[in-house]
């Protein structure tokens, strides 16, 4: 009796044990934050429309910086990267052709599809370059000529599978839609860049947008929202024209809806803020700019951590066979091409300054970290920062801006709601 009564002790105890851990691994399973990456002004050009001829190069050196003699190796490296991360949905907020070239549409889905048949949602919206845009262009050698670009009406038709299908809910003005991710997580990616509605949030929508809250509360859900244009300033520069119409409207709806976050895009500068009322915002910077990198969100009850990632087109360049050494070492090209861009937007100003090639190096170095996102980098008692003032150049008020930058880091952050 003694040696039974201990087995039924011990059996007890075990079954007691199992029922333990599975109880923690409902609650562990349960807690696992949601992963979700997010991307931004893309700006992908077809192979098709680029034979990268001299009209293509000199376009690029007279542009902001962005990579985009490899973006069609930078947009695959990217595809494969989110496919081995394996996140609840890629979102893409907007920008997503250089502009508007409805081949780049088609040739970009085509790519996002190898995302969606690895059983990744990709939710994405258009940006103020995607549509009805008169710069749609083939570059050809020492010319360019324009190509067909793509109209409101075609954009949920090419990319119908990419977030429109999947919609819980659409808004009859724009190509704003709601995703559930979720019965607990909802994403609300609202566009502003239709015909009429360049950059401004009509008010048609907003009352939309009002709608969708106020189901989602009822419903118990949480909501992280998505936008093309900020709706925050992140920069005492350059804010005018990034910031969307009816920004303060809409942030208003998102503070009284308790919503977690909004993701934009639109500035191409990595930075992170918050409104006077502590509402979040992260304007992730463009994959086609240095560092190339994307958002990382894992999203847990009560707090969302928000990170930054970079492609390692170098890594995917190796897997490729590729003898190409701007691609084998992709980072170093990159940010060299960045610094090389805003270099030249500078010395043509610099040309009586007695230091202009050292004023003209500054320059690009601090703004290559600016738009990194790291203004914790550069040294704000550097002597450079007072030279740029004394000399009273163009680009002074924009430099002595970067010196009042807090030195922080926008890369990750940490939200609790």
């Amino acid at each position: 009796m003694k040696q039974k009564g201990k087995r039924w002790v011990l059996l007890t105890a075990v079954v007691l044990l199992l029922v333990l851990l599975a109880a923690a691994g409902v609650l562990w399973f349960r807690g696992r934050p949601t992963k979700i990456l997010l991307a931004t002004d893309l700006h992908y050009l077809s192979p098709e429309l680029n034979d990268h001829g001299a009209c293509f190069e000199k376009t690029i050196l007279n542009g902001d910086g962005k990579a985009l003699a490899y973006i069609d190796e930078l947009t695959d490296a990217f595809v494969e990267q989110v496919i081995r991360e394996k996140p609840a949905a890629l979102i893409l907020s907007g920008d997503l052709t250089l502009n508007g070239e409805k081949q780049s549409h088609l040739d970009l889905a085509q790519k996002l599809r190898r995302v969606t048949e690895a059983d990744i949602p990709v939710l994405v919206i258009p940006g103020n370059h995607d549509l009805n845009s008169g710069y749609a262009v083939r570059f050809t050698g020492k010319t360019y000529e324009p190509v067909e670009n793509l109209k409101p009406a075609q954009f949920d038709e090419v990319y119908a599978e990419f977030g429109y299908n999947g919609a819980s809910a659409r808004d009859e003005e724009s190509l704003s839609y709601v995703y559930p991710l979720s019965d607990e997580l909802w994403v609300l990616m609202v566009d502003v860049n239709t015909l009429g509605s360049e950059g401004v949030l009509e008010p048609e929508t907003l009352d939309w947008v009002k709608t969708q809250l106020e189901d989602a509360r009822q419903a118990g859900a949480q909501v992280i929202a998505v936008s093309h244009q900020n709706l925050l300033a992140h920069s005492e520069a350059i804010s005018a024209g990034f910031v969307m119409g009816g920004a303060e409207e809409l942030l208003a709806l998102y503070e009284e809806h308790d919503v977690i976050c909004n993701l934009s895009g639109h500035i191409h500068m990595q930075h992170t803020a918050k409104s006077e009322n502590g509402f979040f915002e992260a304007a992730t910077g463009s994959l086609a700019v240095s560092p190339n990198q994307y958002a990382r969100l894992m999203v847990r009850p009560h707090r969302m951590d928000y990170q930054t990632v970079p492609v390692d087109v170098s890594g995917w360049a190796k897997e490729q066979g590729s003898t190409d050494e701007n691609l084998l070492d992709f980072a170093t090209y990159s940010a060299d091409f960045f610094r090389q861009v805003n270099r030249g937007k500078v010395i043509g100003w610099l040309q009586k300054e007695e230091n202009g090639e050292e004023m003209a190096d500054f320059f690009a170095q601090v703004n290559l970290d600016y738009f990194q996102g790291r203004p914790d980098r550069y040294d704000r008692e550097d002597p450079m920062f007072d030279v740029w003032q004394e000399s009273g150049d163009f680009y002074a008020d924009y430099v002595e801006s970067m010196r009042q930058e807090p030195a922080v880091n926008h890369n990750q952050a940490t939200v609790e709601y």
